[in-house]
């Protein structure tokens, strides 16, 4: 499936967005820009693929949705300290590539130095979008809850093994019924992914505004290659279906 509708108007989508069709948006996180030359000064040699795996991503997107604005939800570069050079180069690349769009940027843990960047296209970082029915912020903070809110930062993705011992991980939305909560999955290419069942489960995830939030009210949706995205139910479900070889790490 391409997408699924989970509230009136609002889609979790198999392109690693929330499109929100009754204001025209689309919400994407963690496209941490720039990985691949932070590596390499930690002596981590990758080819530089991000880029083009989030312009893929964000084409298809537009091609699909033809949003109005387009709302990155933090972390859209990696380099905590510095603005890196190839980071320079995809940010302004990607504002030139959507600039027919309204982009707007929110502001992750990755994006200390990321306003420099955006003044020279006449961009702001906001701490939140919010509107009369959505509350976006990253989630490295918390800014609590309300609304319908969408997060990011969380990187979920959900850990699958068969009887003979296979691992699959696929990332993943995890969408909390009772509070209307969206935790999205990174766009990055190199991110594995939080297992669910580890952070959600055992409340060791990142997201100080989940803390106290039932485990029972979250429903996992997940991106496949072949289905596209697929809804495995609730979380604690999965965990606790017998009769299913779908165990967790």
């Amino acid at each position: 499936m391409r997408d699924i509708e989970i509230l009136r108007d609002v889609f979790l989508s198999d392109l690693y967005c929330v499109y929100l069709r009754d204001i025209s948006a689309v919400v994407v996180s963690d496209l941490h820009l720039g990985y691949e030359e932070e590596m390499n000064l930690h002596g981590l040699f990758l080819p530089r693929m991000q880029r083009d795996h989030v312009t893929h991503i964000m084409d298809k997107i537009v091609e699909r949705y033809d949003p109005e604005k387009i709302i990155i939800n933090g972390d859209f570069k990696q380099e905590f300290s510095k603005n890196l050079p190839s980071e320079w180069d995809d940010i302004i690349y990607f504002i030139n590539r959507y600039d027919d769009r309204d982009l707007i940027f929110v502001r992750g843990n990755h994006d200390n130095y990321l306003a420099t960047i955006l003044s020279k296209k006449n961009k702001e970082l906001l701490d939140y979008y919010e509107d009369d029915r959505y509350f976006i912020y990253h989630g490295d903070k918390d800014l609590s809850t309300k609304k319908i809110t969408i997060l990011g930062h969380e990187h979920p993705s959900l850990v699958l093994r068969d009887r003979v011992g296979g691992i699959y991980k696929l990332p993943a939305f995890a969408f909390n019924f009772k509070k209307n909560v969206i935790i999205t999955p990174a766009m990055s290419f190199f991110s594995s992914g939080t297992d669910l069942s580890q952070s959600l489960l055992s409340e060791e995830h990142f997201t100080p505004s989940l803390k106290g939030m039932k485990a029972s009210s979250f429903r996992i949706f997940a991106i496949t290659d072949e289905f596209g995205l697929v809804d495995f139910g609730y979380l604690e479900d999965l965990r606790s279906s017998e009769g299913q070889q779908t165990r967790y790490r």
